[in-house]
């Protein structure tokens, strides 16, 4: 499962993290989260390192969803460029 741009990170942090991905050349990494803990969805998240800023990409019932979610911003973002 790769992205154009980004690197699946394989050391996550806490168990809460789903996926991480870093961006190659850049500041930003894109998370998935698992926060039933707390009776809430998946959420997609990206931050951005340099600027200290969270971007909320949605909630998700299911994990696949929240995948899919984060696969599809970051194709449509490299497509951007």
């Amino acid at each position: 499962m790769g992205m154009n741009g980004w690197t699946r990170r394989r050391d996550l942090e806490g168990g809460k993290q789903v996926c991480i991905w870093l961006e190659e050349e850049g500041s930003r990494e894109l998370y998935v989260e698992d926060q039933r803990y707390k009776g809430e969805p998946y959420a997609v998240w990206l931050y951005d390192d340099a600027t200290d800023e969270w971007t909320d990409l949605g909630t998700f019932e299911g994990v696949e969803a929240a995948i899919d979610r984060a696969m599809e911003w970051a194709t449509a973002e490299a497509d951007d460029e």
